[in-house]
């Protein structure tokens, strides 16, 4: 009779089960951040004073009437900022902005894959504008603050 090796998982060895998982735990962890974030920031803040917080860092182009950022980074990576209002009705943004100090808001767009590139660009912004990053989800997770 022969002896056979031992196998884990779906017919994988022991490594190659460990990397699917560990790949499996990353695809997880991405699909877990949003796309569609929130920046509420303070009265003051508007889209120049964002613009000139990353002109040393980043390649902005602004459209200041419309209340647009396009903000590139890492090669051919973006981020757009488009300030926005509040629905009268939302009383639970309007809540959440008035308990965090925040008089306006902006609707922030990049891919979820390239959140890892985005992520400094938005601490750059807090740090410099101060403010509050949040997920556009119904519980405003992640939340990143200064």
């Amino acid at each position: 009779m022969k002896k056979q090796g031992k196998k884990t998982g779906h017919g994988m060895s022991g490594k190659a089960a460990v990397s699917m998982n560990k790949a499996a735990q990353e695809k997880k962890k991405k699909a877990d951040v949003p796309g569609e974030w929130l920046y509420f920031a303070p009265e003051a803040v508007g889209v120049r004073q964002i613009a000139d917080a990353l002109e040393e860092t980043c390649e902005v182009e602004i459209w200041q009437e419309a209340g647009v950022l396009e903000i590139l980074y890492g090669g051919e990576s973006s981020m757009d900022m488009e300030e926005g209002t509040i629905h009268p009705k939302d009383q639970v943004t309007a809540a959440f902005a008035e308990e965090h100090g925040c008089d306006r808001v902006y609707l922030v767009t990049f891919s979820a894959e390239e959140y890892e590139k985005a992520l400094p660009v938005m601490r750059h912004i807090l740090q410099e504008c101060g403010g509050i990053f949040c997920g556009d989800t119904e519980d405003f997770k992640p939340l990143l603050m200064e």
